[in-house]
């Protein structure tokens, strides 16, 4: 009997401290409504990629982290990494378990992938070229690609020739402190191979993200992104991540 009490007790309160301290995600809503992007990106599209698949990256998270942090075999460190942000563990998937480093880095960057993709979109401009950066972001532009449309040509023929399922990312180097163009596959990002990257721009070329409008015409989808680039976000991303890289 004493040892059935024991066991309850050990089961409540390794429950508390789960609830209390693990990292557990939840699906942000839509920064606007689910039409918004039409006829861009459509309401049935939107619906289906972030009610079903940002949820799912989500939900499979949450039940990696949970049983990272239940983990009876794991040391105490293992408990410290869950109870971080998603953006600092996906930086540390190197000192996690083997058994848990493919799943959380392709769900939990999922989760993080969507989350940032999600929040840099807005409705949609009548034409590519009444939407630009503005700002400093402008300026850092020009200064890495020569133009604007420099830029523009380049991440889009990146987008354009790649292969698969994955991401077009424009970040700034934590090394050379410029901009840097590169892509990853599935659900990778540039801050596993480097924390200090700061992300400023990103497009998800998984069919799920463009499918249900355009079918097997990726390149449409690529060239109408543009009128949907929330800019004044990703501008302010650059100058935060200006001056994160003067506290390094």
């Amino acid at each position: 009997m004493l040892n059935i009490i024991i066991i309850i007790i050990t089961f409540f309160l390794i429950t508390i401290d789960y609830v209390d301290s693990q990292t557990e995600l939840t699906l942000p809503t839509l920064p606007y409504a689910y039409n918004a992007l039409e006829p861009v990106l459509s309401e049935y599209l939107m619906r289906l990629h972030h009610d079903k698949h940002f949820q799912m990256y989500t939900n499979k998270s949450n039940i990696i982290l949970k049983k990272m942090f239940t983990d009876t075999q794991s040391d105490n460190k293992l408990k410290e990494i869950v109870k971080q942000p998603i953006e600092i563990i996906l930086t540390q998937l190197e000192y996690l378990p083997h058994q848990y480093q493919l799943s959380l880095r392709y769900n939990g960057g999922g989760y993080f992938n969507h989350k940032l993709f999600f929040s840099m979109l807005k409705t949609p401009t009548s034409t590519v070229d009444e939407n630009k950066p503005i700002g400093p972001l402008l300026e850092a532009i020009e200064k890495n690609f020569g133009s604007f449309d420099k830029f523009k040509q380049l991440f889009s023929s990146a987008s354009y020739e790649f292969f698969g399922s994955g991401w077009i990312w424009l970040y700034i180097d934590a090394q050379t402190k410029r901009l840097i163009l590169n892509f990853t596959v599935n659900q990778d990002n540039p801050i596993m191979y480097d924390k200090n990257h700061i992300i400023l721009l990103c497009i998800d070329l998984w069919e799920h993200a463009y499918y249900p409008v355009y079918e097997n015409r990726r390149n449409e989808y690529i060239e109408n992104f543009w009128r949907i680039i929330n800019w004044s976000f990703v501008n302010q991303l650059y100058i935060e991540g200006q001056i994160k890289r003067s506290d390094l």
